[in-house]
């Protein structure tokens, strides 16, 4: 009886030690994903920034599958509208900050601010920004509204009790952000606009449900390590195939996600969570600030062009502006959490 509760002891510590593995790797995931958003931005200069670009594009579908991989520990706990009230306020947060920087901007600038605000609550942007979650102070807040209408919409799903509607829906939505999106002009011959596809109903839910579906089918045991590591290796060549061949034929559309896009960012995934990876640093990152870094890079990307103008150090600066800015955002981050934590000593 002894040996047994060892036997079941040893076996439970050994699956927390897995657990807490695969959320540190996760969390290094996050991290470097934060950087290619950053590098979607600010990307570097010249043909080799624009292949690489298409590169970068698997970490919006990461983030979603990330908050899907870990919605069935969000419900087992009953705080899914606690997370959805997270959210809310958070877009709250990010949309009144941005709105704040854009008047200071115009300010700075001497533009006239009732124009501003005028051109921003117009019933174009109010219609798109409810129903495509287009923000009209900072077009990169659209993941926020979208991750929103996700939960909101697994939740209400999830009552009914068919969560496989959302399953079975989930190529259907992939294939028309590749129609309407990237392979619109040669589909259709002409291009729609990106906000059309790119929002909770065409990315957002998709790729939740897939990180979703590793984890409640436990994928990752089925997939062989080694297989993954060639299937990257393939689906980044693709890639960057895909980009080469329709800029080639004239047909590069706007929205810039591949076919290969969502192939690579599953396979990545899927080879983080089998892997054990360790790196203190990155972990905390991408724990602590790869939401807020997410968030308020776009002000450092536009603050550092003119003062590397004034530096005379403009084309310099250029060829390393992601790497600038994501340190930068982080150091920015990281002052004012411990500022933040000495005025609460207080």
């Amino acid at each position: 009886m002894n040996k047994k509760r060892s036997d079941n002891f040893e076996s439970r510590a050994e699956q927390s030690r897995a657990e807490q593995s695969r959320a540190d790797n996760i969390d290094i995931l996050k991290a470097i994903c934060a950087f290619l958003i950053v590098c979607i931005h600010a990307p570097f200069p010249g043909e080799i920034g624009a292949y690489f670009t298409a590169l970068t594009r698997i970490a919006v579908p990461i983030f979603f599958m990330i908050t899907g991989y870990f919605y069935s520990d969000t419900a087992a706990r009953h705080k899914e509208k606690q997370q959805i009230e997270k959210i809310f306020y958070l877009i709250v947060e990010a949309n009144v900050f941005f709105f704040i920087w854009n008047i200071a901007l115009n300010v700075l600038r001497r533009e006239n601010i009732v124009s501003y605000i005028r051109s921003i609550f117009t019933g174009k942007n109010i219609i798109e920004f409810l129903a495509l979650n287009e923000s009209p102070v900072a077009r990169h807040l659209w993941y926020l509204g979208a991750i929103l209408y996700v939960l909101v919409i697994v939740l209400l799903v999830d009552k009914l009790n068919c969560r496989k509607l959302l399953y079975y829906l989930t190529p259907v939505l992939l294939i028309a952000d590749l129609a309407f999106g990237k392979y619109s002009l040669l589909i259709f011959h002409q291009e729609f606009p990106y906000i059309l596809v790119r929002n909770f109903l065409c990315v957002g839910i998709p790729y939740f449900c897939m990180g979703n579906l590793i984890r409640e089918q436990q994928y990752t045991e089925r997939w062989n390590k080694k297989v993954l590591q060639v299937l990257i290796a393939v689906f980044a060549i693709t890639s960057l195939a895909e980009r080469f061949a329709l800029v080639n034929a004239g047909l590069n559309a706007t929205r810039d996600h591949y076919l290969s896009t969502t192939f690579l960012a599953i396979c990545l995934f899927v080879y983080t969570l089998k892997s054990n990876w360790y790196n203190k640093e990155l972990a905390v990152i991408g724990r602590k600030y790869s939401t807020w870094l997410y968030i308020i890079h776009p002000i450092f990307i536009t603050a550092f062009p003119m003062v590397a103008g004034k530096l005379g150090i403009k084309s310099i600066y250029r060829c390393v502006a992601p790497i600038v800015v994501y340190y930068a955002t982080l150091v920015f981050l990281i002052i004012l959490q411990k500022v933040k934590i000495a005025m609460k000593s207080k």
